[in-house]
């Protein structure tokens, strides 16, 4: 069985012969990476016992790292020891092995992603607990409940599939809750964050005029072509977007922006909650601070303070709205939309074999990147 690790400085030693393990630097620290090979050869699973009467054994194909996975691969690196290592992943894809007595809707050869369903309630299902199957995505036997995975066309790409899961749940509960109507101004901040391309993708249907800010305008033909009317560079440094002359201008001309899609509220809700129209709607679904304390590394927030940002949250009648993924019908509406050719996926890459460090290195080094980094096992 394969894994695929960030790893202690001395595994390699433990595994000599092994030529993916290499180290490669995120952030100025020196990270170890590889496959690391598990002692178990074939998984465990027995259908009939009474503990896996709902679960589903898979076999991961690919699977790919989200910003948060940054975060999780520090936070390893500074508890686990010089000959430990962490296993990765967060979104997956994977064919069905076997199902247990119980188990309904699912069949052996299936392909399988996770279902990330959350409500922020708990234990949901038979005590199984809402959100991520799984941090550790490219573990290549695993078992979930049924109620943790769904299935995906199968002339679906394993690239796509690997990479769709969270961004596509997150994106389509975010534009659900802002209630966007056809001919809305919607600004989308980061541009070109895995989530934000999702939603660029799935607005295009609504019939709305998509905004969006970058810090590098390296891939505006790209982004133009997804459906962005207009595309804004920003200094990160800015107190407020009403101080880009640009952005002003655009928001005073068409009464400001209806809807904010942000996946990143520490970085922006200070600034862009001046350009927002009257009753305006904004939703955000995490933040940029998440690693920074991790690596010895200082975070400057620029924008209105929390008074402030309340104060024009009530003159102004705005709605400030929290997301954490998604509902199972927000996976679906995306799956559907997928399915009938309207919803586009974008990805970057794709490694394979020993290309560990390649893969790593390409998902959180690489400015040029341009949506998803997969990796593939062969």
């Amino acid at each position: 069985m394969r894994n695929v690790a960030v790893c202690g400085s001395k595994v390699k030693s433990l595994v000599p012969y092994n030529d993916s393990i290499e180290t490669i630097e995120i952030e100025g620290i020196p990270v170890t990476c590889g496959i690391i090979p598990s002692k178990e050869t074939d998984p465990d699973f027995d259908k009939k016992a009474p503990q896996n009467r709902f679960n589903v054994l898979v076999k991961i194909r690919s699977f790919s790292c989200n910003y948060r996975d940054k975060a999780l691969v520090f936070a390893a690196l500074n508890k686990g020891g010089e000959r430990s290592f962490y296993v990765v992943g967060s979104e997956f894809v994977s064919e069905v092995v076997d199902v247990g007595s119980e188990v309904t809707g699912f069949e052996i050869g299936d392909k399988v992603i996770g279902n990330n369903h959350y409500t922020g309630a708990g234990p949901s299902v038979n005590g199984v607990f809402e959100g991520l199957p799984t941090n550790h995505a490219s573990k290549e036997y695993q078992v979930f409940h049924q109620a943790k995975l769904i299935k995906v066309p199968r002339k679906m790409p394993d690239e796509v599939a690997a990479a769709f899961s969270i961004g596509a749940q997150t994106a389509y509960s975010m534009i659900r809750k802002l209630n966007v109507t056809e001919g809305s101004n919607v600004l989308i901040t980061a541009a070109k964050s895995n989530t934000s391309l999702f939603a660029i993708n799935a607005l295009k249907k609504h019939n709305v005029n998509i905004y969006a800010t970058t810090t590098s305008m390296r891939f505006e033909k790209e982004l133009k072509e997804m459906g962005v009317k207009e595309l804004f560079q920003i200094d990160p440094t800015l107190e407020s977007f009403t101080v880009h002359k640009r952005i002003n201008k655009i928001a005073m001309e068409i009464g400001q922006f209806d809807c904010v899609f942000d996946p990143f509220f520490d970085l922006h809700l200070g600034k862009v909650i001046d350009v927002m129209a009257p009753g305006g709607r904004y939703v955000t679904c995490g933040l940029c601070n998440q690693y920074q304390s991790l690596i010895g590394q200082e975070f400057h927030y620029r924008g209105r303070d929390l008074q402030g940002v309340l104060a024009l949250v009530i003159s102004r009648n705005l709605q400030i709205i929290g997301n954490c993924i998604g509902l199972t019908e927000d996976l679906n509406n995306a799956l559907k939309d997928y399915s009938s050719g309207r919803l586009d996926v974008v990805i970057d890459s794709v490694f394979s074999g020993n290309q560990v460090g390649a893969f790593f290195d390409r998902t959180y080094n690489v400015r040029e990147r341009f949506g998803k980094v997969v990796y593939k096992y062969e």
